[in-house]
């Protein structure tokens, strides 16, 4: 049986590269401790002299987040088939999968949609 060469490695860390390794988070605290609120962010000078208008999204996919559909593809009749069971020629003869296997029901997104 093979070691995993994650825990392989964590094993091989001694106590000398350890501490090593966290004084310098330890001095990084430190020395935000000392130098205090003379280096620290100045006060909100409040909104800027024009209006933002969004050029270009960026768009972090987090676990749990909306899917693409949601947020780009909007389907206003999505709504009214809700439940409904999926037609044959949407499906356009694919098999389904095990973990589909009796999903083939309509289901709109639970987000409202929003144009900007």
């Amino acid at each position: 049986m093979e070691a995993d060469p994650i825990r392989e490695h964590e094993l091989m860390m001694t106590r000398r590269q350890f501490f090593g390794r966290a004084r310098l988070g330890v001095g990084t605290a430190a020395l935000a401790g000392l130098l205090g609120p003379a280096f620290s962010a100045g006060p909100n000078q409040g909104t800027t002299h024009h209006r933002s208008r969004a050029k270009r999204v960026i768009y972090l996919f987090m676990e749990g987040g909306p899917s693409q559909h949601d947020l780009w593809d909007y389907k206003p009749k999505m709504r009214e088939f809700a439940g409904a069971e999926l037609p044959p020629h949407i499906r356009d003869g694919q098999r389904v999968t095990g973990m589909s296997k009796g999903t083939l029901k309509v289901m709109p997104s639970e987000y409202s949609f929003s144009q900007y």
